[in-house]
């Protein structure tokens, strides 16, 4: 019945427009339109050219003269559409069963003006509420649309848009040119495409060739997209290339870390809702990264899923300055200083692994290899798990930035596990003779917005501790002052010492660290430190006081003070007060048995190891730090 209705109606229709034709012109027509359109909208439709009609059995083209489309009251042009002409043609058959199919629509110099306003109305939605309808599949179909040349201008007051392009159009197809703010940054960009914008047409793919600058952000790409409208699917070569990666959001919105220059080259596809970067290679600083990475752009996702994987061929550990916060030159102090930027970390959540096989990385620095997940859920990035290849040994374990807080709330809860001694201090000549295995732990908490801030401001405990091992003698002799027992292992030859037990164990509580024991007991030797190490100014006041145990007469005794900064350390000894003999028992004393290593213990080597009978040992004397067990007992 809808459709003998429609057919009727349309029939009836044609008939009168017909006799209208045939009376008076297709100009009669102009009026009733005008203010049908315009009833409809709440908008001035306006047609001040003739209205002129091309007839054939399959459709009807007509061609409308200077026509102009009013905007809202809201918007900031006067004008939506001007043009001096429009050309449409409409099939006749399927108007028949209810359905308007355009086959093209032709624009002569347009002028197009879109806008979305800070309350997010769209002047391109006809419904004076603002509300397209839905429920009900359209009956209009627009299949084509050219132009000869023309002007088109998009204003977007939320995503801080201002582009105007100037458009032309030939047999070998459209040319576009574009300039204006995207995002808050300047912006230009050329574009070239087919001759023929399908609108409607869901399956065939349209050629683009695309190349423009956003900010620092340098973007190319050339292939084919089908459904324009809607971006079914992407099939594109991509060029991407900046000052640092986090460029990147001021294009995509999707928050990446600051790094050093880049260039990269992949494939962009988009199929199903998902966008997949794929098979991509960048070059990051020195370091070279390939991958693939997908982005699901569900609709019922509170923001785009990225997970995938990312490799390093090579990676120089220089490049990963910024990707902690070093990126900006310090005015003092060597802790990374440069603010993360939280505000963005809810524009998107991710699982990505990280590897990294080779690593360039100064000399003085073992590491040799880096894996890790990157999560970020709710604006809480996890590195977890976190691994560090380093000194033949790892670190392992995660560390966490809930950018919710403010400011952001900060763990990291690692083990270090077998770093070999020799390779662990690897521009050291003589330590190269060295044997020995440091394990132990990291367990801080800290608030702040860049590591300095948050290791400023830490609570918790971190330990390291040698369970045997050798060492050489000469750097033993050496740290005690012994200038006899120098002089003969200078003469004699070096030779390899035992060690008995190492122990650096700290308490931190505010940003200061407090030494549980610090102690490094050997065959030839015995040197205990004590002090303060304040990770917010960077200052260090540690003292060292060294006994040789062959009781040399030549052997000074005195205590070596390492002050000063963390970029500026200041190692020196007291001339002026030698130590008293006999200092290795007041050294067992000096231990707190209440340390954060002392698990660790438990899990490697057997009861009778040196570092479990030096923790007994102290435990049954009065300890100088006992005062501070209370703070290492609870943790």
């Amino acid at each position: 019945m809808r459709a003998l209705k429609w057919a009727g109606g349309i029939v009836a229709g044609l008939i009168v427009l017909l006799a209208l034709f045939v009376l008076f012109g297709l100009n009669a027509l102009r009026g009733p339109i005008t203010r049908k359109v315009s009833d409809l909208t709440g908008r001035e439709l306006r047609i001040e050219g003739n209205l002129e009609p091309a007839w054939s059995w399959r459709d009807m083209r007509f061609r409308a003269g200077k026509v102009s489309f009013a905007n809202p009251a809201w918007a900031t042009e006067k004008l939506m559409l001007r043009a001096d002409a429009i050309e449409a043609s409409v099939e006749l058959l399927p108007l028949f069963y209810g359905q308007v199919y355009i086959p093209e629509v032709h624009l002569v110099r347009p002028e197009v003006n879109l806008e979305v306003d800070a309350a997010e109305r769209k002047n391109w939605i006809l419904e004076r509420d603002q509300k397209p309808k839905s429920g009900k599949p359209s009956r209009f179909h627009i299949q084509q649309l050219t132009f000869d040349e023309g002007r088109l201008k998009y204003d977007d007051a939320i995503r801080e848009i201002s582009v105007e392009a100037q458009l032309s159009a030939d047999p070998r197809g459209v040319t576009a040119f574009a300039r204006g703010i995207y995002r808050g940054v300047g912006a230009s960009a050329a574009a070239r495409g087919g001759p023929v914008l399908s609108i409607k047409d869901t399956t065939m793919p349209y050629p683009l060739h695309f190349a423009g600058d956003f900010g620092d952000t340098a973007v190319e790409f050339d292939g084919t997209i089908t459904n324009l409208v809607q971006l079914t699917s992407v099939d594109l070569a991509v060029e991407l290339s900046g000052k640092t990666l986090a460029g990147l959001y001021d294009v995509i919105g999707i928050a990446l870390p600051q790094t050093k220059a880049y260039r990269s080259h992949g494939r962009l596809v988009r199929t199903d809702g998902m966008v997949r970067y794929q098979d991509f290679t960048a070059k990051v600083g020195e370091s070279d990264l390939a991958g693939t990475l997908e982005f699901d752009t569900d609709d019922n996702r509170p923001r785009t899923y990225m997970h995938g994987e990312v490799t390093a061929k090579l990676l120089n550990f220089a490049d990963l300055g910024q990707l902690v916060g070093t990126g900006q030159p310090r005015k003092s102090g060597v802790l990374p200083d440069m603010p993360f930027d939280s505000d963005r970390w809810d524009s998107i959540d991710a699982d990505v692994a990280i590897r990294a096989g080779t690593i360039k990385r100064p000399e003085q620095l073992p590491i040799e290899k880096l894996a890790t997940h990157i999560r970020m859920k709710d604006k809480v990035l996890a590195l977890d798990p976190l691994e560090f290849g380093i000194a033949g040994g790892k670190l392992a374990g995660r560390a966490t930035l809930d950018g919710r807080k403010e400011p952001i709330a900060a763990r990291l809860d690692m083990r270090v596990q077998n770093l070999s001694l020799p390779k662990l201090f690897p521009t050291i000549e003589k330590g190269q003779t060295s044997i020995g295995d440091i394990n132990g732990l990291i367990d801080l908490t800290g608030r702040g917005d860049s590591v300095a801030q948050m290791l400023g401001s830490a609570n918790g405990k971190l330990g390291v501790f040698i369970d045997g091992g050798k060492v050489s003698r000469f750097l033993m002799e050496l740290a005690a002052l012994d200038l006899w027992g120098v002089t003969k292992t200078k003469l004699k030859g070096d030779e390899p010492v035992d060690i008995r037990c190492a122990i650096g164990d700290f308490a931190v509580k505010d940003g200061v660290m407090h030494p549980n024991a610090f102690v490094f007991d050997t065959q030839v030797v015995n040197i205990q430190g004590d002090g303060t190490i304040n990770l917010k100014s960077e200052a260090m006041d540690l003292k060292l006081k060294p006994e040789p145990k062959d009781r040399s007469i030549a052997s000074l005794n005195s205590p070596l003070y390492i002050k000063g900064t963390f970029g500026k350390p200041q190692i020196a000894p007291d001339a002026g007060k030698l130590a008293a003999k006999g200092l290795g028992a007041l050294i067992m004393g000096a231990i707190n048995p209440l340390l954060a290593v002392l698990p660790l213990m438990k899990e490697g080597k057997d009861k009778d190891s040196p570092c479990r009978q030096l923790i007994q040992q102290a435990a049954k004397k009065p300890s100088s730090s006992s005062g501070r067990s209370a703070a290492s007992g609870g943790r």
